[in-house]
């Protein structure tokens, strides 16, 4: 409703989100709206219980904000000058990312695979790892530029 404004402003009405409490892991909420889909915002609901007033007060604006510069602007930034201007509209602060304490019993960790280059091993995680068998990627290391190379044999620590 906050909101509201804004929407008026750019001249667009945006369908009612979605709301959901279905976010694990590090992210405290997350905002998608794809084309001709209704919006979803979604948190996490243990951060929220965890934390309410201060969720409340950075992190539901943070999402909505998302939804309000897609309304607005269309393509834009994740959080740029059009985000911003979006919480500084709203009171809030434009941080990009929370400070919440996070239990480890929340959040999974994905399993790292061992490659390795001219110089030194590196640890990837399973996605980069995924990526790279499947041929969409190849990594390189910063420091001597190789090509970040599988040992199908080390498990990385």
């Amino acid at each position: 409703h906050r909101a509201q404004p804004l929407f008026e402003g750019c001249g667009v009405c945006p369908p009612e989100p979605d709301i959901r409490f279905d976010l694990r892991g590090m992210a405290a909420g997350q905002a998608r709206w794809r084309i001709g889909e209704r919006p979803v915002l979604r948190f996490n609901l243990a951060m929220a219980e965890a934390e309410t007033a201060r969720f409340l007060a950075q992190t539901v604006p943070h999402e909505v904000a998302h939804l309000v510069t897609a309304a607005c602007w269309r393509k834009t930034r994740p959080h740029g000058i059009e985000w911003q201007s979006v919480m500084r509209f709203f009171g809030a602060p434009a941080d990009r990312c929370h400070t919440y304490r996070v239990p480890d019993a929340t959040h999974r960790r994905q399993r790292r695979w061992t490659y390795t280059c001219g110089c030194q091993s590196h640890a990837l995680s399973t996605t980069r790892h995924n990526r790279a068998q499947a041929g969409q990627v190849s990594y390189h290391c910063r420091r001597c530029g190789d090509r970040l190379r599988w040992d199908n044999g080390r498990a990385a620590g």
